[in-house]
């Protein structure tokens, strides 16, 4: 799979923001990159490719690609878009709160290579209003960038953060995306993926995403190939490779901080996932690398 490196798109190492115009949008493969890609589309259709599942997108439409998610377009008719890149660093000045707003952390909030394979891009629809201010903070903020103004980098970041918190509040008021993820299928990966640790049963997923049993059962089935438990389970068992190479914690200490009752169950399943027992795993680790 293509990556694609943050030093051959930055004019200016000194702000962490840059921006692609593509008009068209060529074909693409799939691909992952160092940065986080926001991408306003102006008109023209394609598909958008993506791990869990592709998606038709059309003028109108903002997509929030998160580093490490991987995405690609075919089937590209015409498109235009705008891509504004942002090095994680554009998101460490926490001044002004947005961290903690739950629709920043669902649009922007940075994740793991291994959390970001598993959840979904966030892709929905602006309203006419909403999509024509946010076109003209975009092309004033590349402006900016390329003419190199008095105080243009202060402009430039002043720019971007009003584009960002207009889609936050265009996110949360998207309650129903017909062109793209439902707001409610977001939040309840990312519920899960920041909880899995906690005991969860399905009453638990029916009350954070307002919907029934086998609804949340087909959102998991269409985005991540698995029941929500499968899931869980993914994630709990990715946690326990890092835990048993990063910590000389127990077997059983992994398994009960990571949710697992019972220490004999979580050897059998990571065993059957990893073909290797949590004590053999480490020890693998160890032998290859430390010693």
């Amino acid at each position: 799979m293509y990556q694609l490196d943050s030093r051959k798109y930055w004019i200016d190492p000194y702000i962490p923001i840059q921006f692609e115009f593509r008009n068209p949008q060529s074909p693409f493969p799939l691909h992952i990159h160092d940065f986080h890609e926001l991408v306003l589309v102006y008109s023209g259709s394609a598909t958008h490719l993506t791990v869990n599942e592709d998606r038709d997108i059309q003028g109108g439409d903002f997509v929030s690609v998160k580093l490490g998610q991987a995405h690609g377009y075919k089937n590209v008719r015409n498109i235009v878009l705008m891509n504004i890149l942002l090095k994680p660093s554009f998101f460490d000045d926490e001044r002004f709160g947005l961290c903690q707003v739950p629709a920043f952390q669902a649009l922007f909030n940075p994740e793991t290579e291994k959390e970001a394979n598993l959840s979904p891009i966030v892709h929905f629809k602006l309203n006419y209003g909403i999509f024509t201010r946010a076109r003209e903070l975009i092309e004033n903020a590349s402006t900016e960038l390329l003419e190199h103004s008095d105080g243009f980098r202060a402009m430039v970041m002043s720019l971007v953060q009003e584009f960002i918190i207009l889609m936050i509040r265009s996110y949360r008021e998207n309650n129903t995306v017909q062109s793209g993820f439902a707001c409610d299928t977001t939040t309840l990966i990312n519920y899960v993926k920041h909880n899995y640790r906690v005991p969860m049963d399905m009453s638990v997923l029916t009350g954070i995403s307002g919907k029934s049993e086998s609804h949340v059962l087909r959102v998991f089935k269409q985005h991540l190939g698995c029941s929500p438990f499968q899931y869980i389970s993914r994630l709990r068992l990715s946690a326990a490779t890092d835990a048993l190479i990063q910590t000389d914690k127990s077997i059983t200490e992994v398994a009960l901080d990571l949710g697992f009752n019972d220490s004999n169950y979580f050897t059998r399943l990571f065993k059957k996932h990893h073909g290797l027992s949590p004590r053999e795993y480490r020890y693998k680790y160890l032998r290859e690398n430390l010693i």
